[in-house]
């Protein structure tokens, strides 16, 4: 599972690095050379929603998402070990309606390509599925470390 992370951070980095120079070079042609590139935006915000996505994977994986968790503060162990299991349960069921219905999108969206790279938009919207189901996968593997450990408490 550490291959699989380290591949979708390096990942995340190549796109961030994709990102940087697109943009750079887009400015550099538009402003100094005075001939715009018409696939630098384009590519730019492809990388980018790719990132995001996958980044949220990532971020799931190290179990570091973003929590409201002064609550905790306020309850024992064992009803805040019963709270995040709950919370993970909730976010798992929208992550997985958000796949089913991403998915249909996807089926729709494949006729359309984008105006300067002429890249599908199944390829853009893609980028949801793809996400989602890494966060999937990383938040079943975390509430399985975490329940061995639980066990191991006992």
């Amino acid at each position: 599972m550490k291959a699989f992370y380290n591949a979708v951070l390096v990942l995340c980095s190549i796109l961030l690095i994709i990102i940087m120079f697109t943009t750079v070079a887009g400015v550099f042609f538009r402003y100094v050379v005075g001939s715009p590139l018409i696939w630098s935006d384009e590519l730019a915000r492809f990388a980018l929603i790719w990132m995001v996505f996958l980044g949220a994977g990532v971020v799931s994986f190290k179990d570091k998402q973003l929590f409201v968790d002064f609550i905790y503060e306020y309850t024992g162990p064992k009803m805040t070990n019963f709270l995040k299991t709950f919370s993970a349960f909730i976010v798992l069921a929208f992550l997985i309606v958000l796949v089913v219905f991403s998915i249909d999108l996807l089926r729709v969206a494949g006729y359309n390509t984008s105006p300067a790279l002429d890249i599908p938009y199944s390829f853009w919207r893609g980028s949801v599925v793809a996400g989602s189901i890494l966060m999937i996968v990383a938040i079943i593997y975390n509430q399985f470390l975490k329940m061995k450990e639980w066990k191991g408490d006992k």
